[in-house]
C-alpha cells in the first residue's frame, strides 16, 4: 500500500495528474451506487445485500444507494479474518488500521478512509469474517456451479452466506431473499493449472 501511494504521489508529480483514488472519493461511492440501483430495479423483493469490504468504497456506495430505495434493507459487508479491520473499527467505533494483513483475497487488504468510514459506521448494519479456506470453496462454487470466473475478493460475499458465522446468527435468520455482490475476476490461473498437473502426476 505504501509503495503503491509514493508511486502514485510521484506520477502526479512528474505529470501534473489527477488522482482519482480508488475507493476514499465520493466520484468513486456515487459510481458503485448504481448496483443497488440495477440489483433492486431487477430484485425489489431483496431484503438483504451483502458485499466485500476493503476500503469501504463499493459498500458504501451499495449501502447509500440501498438505503435510499429501501431504508428497512439489511447492508452486511463480508471480509477475511485475516484483515478485519472493518469489523474491528465497527466494534471500536472508529476506524482501526492492522500493522499487517494476511488472506489469500488480496483485493481486500486496504483500511477504511476518511469518506468510507462514516458511512460503514452508519449504513453497514454488520460485518461478517470468513476463512481463507470458506472464500476458498465459495470461489470453487462459482466456477462449478455458476460458470462465473471470480477472484477470491470477489467470492467473499458468497463465502459469508454459506459460513456457520451467517446461518447459525440469530440476528439474519429473517434475511430471506440476498443479493450477494460477486465483485472481481481478477485470477491468475497459472498456479491453478499448476496444481491440476502436479494432481496429475500423483
Amino acid at each position: 500500500m505504501q509503495s503503491r501511494e509514493s508511486t502514485a504521489a510521484k506520477v502526479l508529480e512528474e505529470t501534473g495528474a489527477v488522482l482519482l483514488h480508488p475507493y476514499n472519493d465520493g466520484r468513486i461511492i456515487s459510481g458503485q451506487g448504481t448496483i443497488s440501483l440495477e440489483l433492486l430495479e431487477q430484485a425489489p423483493q431483496i431484503d438483504t445485500i451483502i458485499a466485500p469490504i476493503s476500503g469501504g468504497g463499493l459498500i458504501s456506495g451499495v449501502a447509500l444507494a440501498a438505503k435510499f430505495i429501501n431504508p428497512a434493507i439489511r447492508i452486511l459487508a463480508a471480509e477475511p479474518k485475516g484483515a478485519n479491520d472493518a469489523a474491528q473499527s465497527k466494534a471500536a467505533g472508529k476506524i482501526i488500521t492492522l500493522p499487517e494483513t494476511n488472506t489469500v483475497a488480496d483485493g481486500l487488504r486496504a483500511f477504511l478512509g476518511d469518506l468510507t468510514w462514516p458511512i460503514v459506521r452508519d449504513f453497514v448494519d454488520d460485518v461478517i469474517t470468513v476463512e481463507d479456506n470458506e472464500i476458498i470453496e465459495a470461489m470453487k462454487l462459482c466456477y462449478e456451479i455458476l460458470k462465473v470466473a471470480v477472484e477470491p475478493s470477489g467470492a467473499i460475499g458468497l463465502a459469508a452466506v454459506l459460513s456457520n458465522g451467517f446461518k447459525n446468527n440469530q440476528a439474519f435468520k429473517d434475511c430471506s431473499h440476498i443479493g450477494i455482490i460477486l465483485s472481481g475476476g481478477n485470477v491468475d490461473l497459472g498456479p491453478l493449472w499448476e496444481s491440476f498437473e502436479s494432481k496429475d502426476d500423483d
